[in-house]
């Protein structure tokens, strides 16, 4: 979205920029609307066509798909008055109402018909100067009606000169055109349009000389040298110290730029307002955009050095003691009255609070004083149940363990609790015995390496494993001659920490055959029968 839209209003035409003008100019959009576009041109800007002329600019924007801004407008050099006046040194709250007073001896109109801005230019021998611009105000009026009648907040009305003022020395700055050898300098800017146009002269950013250029004399080139060197003749007896050093033509394709440097006698070069932005506006165009451009140069800088609608007013000046005494009076009652309420609204809160954490420390407390035998009694319980050995899947385990090639058998397994030390502690709850045998010490030994394993991932289930292997059996023990005791020590485990499942392949089994019978051809022909699921470990018990 834009932040501003940037009306010229031109007595043929109408051209509108939209940007953004915060510390730095971005033009989005640029839009023409005069004779010589193609387009029927728009209405003269009056009192009658004001509103009229608003809607129709609410439509054009509406269909470039620019958003509602405030506007700032520019008005040509021929639709105001300047008047360059001097006046004695006085405090700066007074010095608009002088001005004014200044102003309105030098012009003819009534106090009530114009409206009245200024800006400063210095101080010299001992006085001061100011160029007061004076527009009328029925033109005023039109012109916040047409921008009422677009959907438009009116910002600022400033003439044209002080917009392309604002423009060239933005663009010199940015070094979007060659800079004089000092920027100091006087320079001379000229815009130019089927209407006419202005040519201005700035030096050190303000307006010092303005005239406007006829359209008669815009439309010749001869006229023009003419009425160029004459100007500058006429600028230079005014200021002899300051002579103008280079002349800036508003347009984008130099070739009248061209032209007056073979006249003027100065540098002159070509100022295009749309530098770098909307490609799309033909270069013959460009040119005429330097005003509305200008209008945002002016406003990124800070504020319109001459804005009609917010011009310098006079300021009632108090006195400062007493204002400070009342605004540190208004400051300690403001201030007396919000701590009160404030403190009063904590200490409020604040026992409230009091009671509420009271009655909950009560509540609490009876709930813990009624629930101390149970809380004993479950204390107990739970000491009880952690010294408690699930024996029925300690089997399961032992019996997952065994090598499924029947290399080792158990011949006894002794399991005898372990008690407490003077301490209440136990290493362990349990201590299991097993006396083996087997077909080969290797095998009875992997049995009590498979104790070890299952302490893997850092739980210590089994501690305290070890092993003795025996003198052998005789020849009754037949191929489980080696016998071997190993012993571990078992710790408390929960039901659901027993994870492990036993694999075995079930025997095959033959279907409807008759004990102590033969099996008929038709028997050995049925399918052997599918491998059983895994068995699952014994239900975890609850509690």
């Amino acid at each position: 979205m834009a932040n501003f839209i940037a009306i010229d209003l031109d007595a043929q035409g109408l051209y509108t920029v939209a940007g953004t003008a915060r510390g730095s100019v971005r033009v989005t959009s640029a839009s023409a609307w005069a004779a010589d576009t193609g387009r029927d041109p728009p209405p003269a800007l009056t009192p009658e066509t004001a509103k009229q002329l608003g809607e129709a600019l609410r439509d054009r924007l509406k269909a470039a798909k620019v958003a509602p801004a405030p506007a700032l407008v520019s008005v040509g050099r021929d639709r105001v008055i300047l008047k360059e006046l001097k006046y004695p040194p006085v405090p700066p709250t007074e010095e608009p109402a002088l001005v004014r007073f200044q102003a309105l001896k030098e012009v003819t109109e009534a106090p009530d018909e114009i409206v009245i801005d200024y800006v400063p230019l210095g101080e010299e021998n001992g006085e001061r100067r100011a160029m007061a611009v004076i527009l009328r105000r029925d033109l005023f009026a039109a012109i916040r009606t047409m921008c009422e009648a677009a959907g438009l907040k009116l910002a600022g009305v400033t003439p044209r000169p002080y917009a392309l003022a604002a423009g060239l020395t933005r663009a010199i700055a940015t070094d979007t055109v060659p800079a004089p050898t000092d920027r100091g300098d006087a320079v001379a800017v000229l815009a130019l349009g089927p209407a006419g146009g202005e040519f201005t002269v700035v030096r050190g950013g303000d307006v010092t000389y303005t005239l406007a250029v006829p359209a008669p004399v815009a439309a010749s080139e001869a006229m023009l040298s003419m009425q160029l060197r004459r100007n500058l003749a006429t600028y230079a007896a005014q200021h002899p110290g300051h002579p103008v050093r280079a002349v800036y033509v508003a347009e984008a394709d130099g070739a009248r730029a061209d032209a007056l440097a073979d006249v003027l006698g100065v540098p002159v070069h070509e100022l295009d307002p749309l530098a770098g932005a909307v490609p799309g506006v033909p270069a013959e165009l460009r040119g005429r955009f330097a005003g509305a451009a200008g209008l945002l140069a002016a406003q990124a800088a800070g504020q319109l050095p001459i804005n009609f609608a917010a011009p310098r007013q006079p300021k009632v000046e108090s006195d400062p003691a007493k204002r400070k005494l009342a605004l540190v009076a208004l400051a300690a009652g403001l201030l007396l009255l919000v701590g009160g309420a404030f403190g009063y609204m904590k200490l409020g809160a604040a026992e409230a609070r009091v009671a509420d954490l009271t009655a909950e420390r009560d509540e609490l407390k009876k709930s813990i004083e009624a629930g101390a035998p149970d809380a004993k009694r479950t204390a107990a319980l739970e000491g009880w149940q952690g010294r408690e050995v699930r024996w029925d899947h300690e089997l399961y385990e032992l019996a997952r363990r065994m090598p499924a090639d029947d290399s080792v058998r158990v011949s006894q397994l002794t399991a005898t609790p372990i008690a407490l030390d003077k301490n209440g502690k136990q290493e362990a709850q349990a201590l299991i015995n097993l006396k083996l045998n087997a077909t080969s010490t290797a095998a009875a030994i992997s049995l009590m390496t498979a104790f070890e394993n299952d302490n893997r991932g850092g739980s210590k289930y089994y501690v305290g494993t070890g092993q003795t292997i025996l003198q052998p059996g005789g020849p009754s023990a037949g191929k489980h001659n080696q016998n071997v005791t190993v012993w571990t020590k078992v710790r408390h485990r929960e039901p659901n920490q027993y994870t492990n499942v036993v694999k075995f392949k079930p025997p095959k089994r033959t279907a409807g055959v008759a004990y102590g019978s033969a099996p008929t051809e038709a028997d050995a022909k049925q399918p052997e029968p599918a491998e059983e699921p895994e068995a699952a470990p014994p239900p975890a018990e609850k509690g």
